[in-house]
């Protein structure tokens, strides 16, 4: 099976601010990892898909939730994003613009 692999900055804390994360969507789960090389073992950190909701800051800019966790993503481009903002509308993520 062919995953594809989305890479974005993620928020991590006050102290390292974003870093770069690698994103995967297998059903309706997000996991994420370090580096590529962690890709499909050790998953740093997971959420439900399921009832998600998304706001669109900027072109480059997202805040990911299902109520429980909120991811903060940054892209280094407007079209990977486009490309992730689709794959979540096909997974039913009501996306709101700013």
């Amino acid at each position: 099976m062919d995953v594809e692999i989305y890479r974005f900055k993620k928020w991590t804390n006050y102290i390292f601010w974003y870093q770069n994360r690698c994103f995967e969507i297998r059903g309706l789960w997000l996991h994420y990892y370090w580096d590529t090389d962690d890709v499909g073992n050790v998953i740093r950190g997971s959420m439900n898909l399921k009832n998600a909701t998304a706001w669109r800051v900027n072109e480059k800019k997202l805040h990911l939730s299902n109520h429980s966790l909120i991811y903060y993503l940054k892209s280094d481009s407007k079209k990977d994003m486009d490309i992730f903002v689709r794959k979540l509308k096909e997974l039913n993520v009501v996306i709101t613009d700013s």
